[in-house]
């Protein structure tokens, strides 16, 4: 048996290709593990940058805020004009005093919309950074790196079963950076339309059945410029959370024993 496997070129061809088969497997997870890693650091950079979008009235929206403010307007004298024509109708000083209030909060809503909604984002991109940097030890999302911190280092993987974990992990490294990605699109998308649209929504409060506009359009930038400080939230109490389950725990105290009654 020793002379024929000596002589049996099958015998080491079928171990150099196990062998070629186990890199090429590890190859292709770490490949995918390093992919989805450098997704996530490429758009943990764009969140960096898109932390606190431009609104003021200087910036990219200033054409469209001139149009959107015409049309508000515009809005608000018909919604005035149909409100006072109720009023007239049901010969209601209520209806009336809607009408009126609503002017004057429009006024008072158009003249400092801008400020306000610029001075709220960057108060919250403040807050952000700062509860960043008090769970998750940064200033910022490129400077996040929860894998490294864990010592996962791809370049020692040598076992197949270990490189398919880390395939896998890749895979959901690679939802969580597009999930970032759909979040701050679509909170920054939101920001702009809404700062863009709010004085139209204001037109409304002229009117008794419009009114609720406004207030609806006000809730909905909150929700959206609050966004980030919640993502950072629940990732800073999540790396918390685990950090404290990875600590060892103290060892449990033996429970007293019940006295012994004397006969």
């Amino acid at each position: 048996m020793f002379v024929w496997d000596w002589w049996n070129p099958f015998s080491s061809l079928g171990s150099q290709a196990a062998k070629v088969a186990a890199d090429a497997w590890i190859a292709a997870c770490l490949s995918f593990w390093n992919a989805g890693l450098w997704l996530l650091r490429l758009v943990l950079g764009w969140m960096d940058a898109w932390l606190t979008p431009d609104l003021s009235g200087d910036g990219p929206g200033h054409d469209l805020y001139g149009t959107t403010f015409w049309i508000a307007g515009v809005l608000l004298v018909i919604m005035m004009l149909i409100q006072l024509g109720i009023a007239a109708f049901r010969r209601d000083g209520k209806s009336l005093g809607r009408a009126l209030v609503g002017v004057a909060q429009f006024m008072v809503i158009v003249g400092g919309w801008i400020g306000y909604t610029v001075a709220v984002t960057a108060a919250v991109g403040g807050l952000t950074r700062a509860c960043m940097e008090s769970l998750m030890n940064v200033t910022s999302w490129k400077q996040w790196a929860p894998f490294n911190a864990a010592g996962i280092d791809a370049k020692t993987i040598t076992d197949g079963g270990i490189a398919a974990v880390l395939g896998l992990l890749g895979l959901l490294v690679w939802l969580g950076a597009i999930a970032h990605l759909v979040v701050i699109l679509a909170r920054d998308a939101a920001l702009m339309v809404l700062v863009a649209t709010g004085p139209i929504a204001a037109a409304g409060l002229a009117n008794e059945t419009t009114r609720a506009w406004f207030w609806k359009m006000f809730r909905w930038f909150h929700a959206a410029v609050f966004t980030p400080l919640l993502v950072v939230i629940v990732t800073g109490v999540g790396m918390k959370f685990a950090a404290g389950c990875r600590s060892p725990r103290p060892a449990a105290l033996k429970p007293p024993s019940a006295p012994q009654c004397r006969r």
